[in-house]
């Protein structure tokens, strides 16, 4: 099976907002991140959905997901992100990004 990566951001917010998705990204250190990740309500927990109280303000430059693996809110600069997995159903270990 071959895997196509996309590095559309836009798609990739498209993406995020109905399901799971593997990703990877450059975090402000220089490292890369690989990442399982979300915005799509029903896969997160309810204690954790967004309620409006946060002291974080949206910026048009990050994008923030629930991390699926570490169970955490996470952001990224848009500008950083190296690709998604198309059509990734399982969260996997792999050499994907290298």
């Amino acid at each position: 099976m071959e895997i196509k990566i996309n590095k559309d951001v836009a798609e990739l917010e498209r993406q995020l907002a109905v399901r799971i998705v593997h990703m990877a990204y450059v975090k402000k250190d220089g490292s890369m991140r690989d990442a399982w990740g979300t915005r799509c309500l029903a896969l997160i927990p309810a204690e954790y959905h967004p309620n409006g109280r946060s002291q974080h303000k949206p910026c048009a430059w990050t994008l923030s997901y629930w991390d699926t693996v570490k169970g955490g809110w996470r952001s990224l600069i848009r500008k950083n992100v190296l690709g998604f997995i198309e059509d990734c159903e399982q969260q996997e270990t792999s050499d994907t990004w290298h």
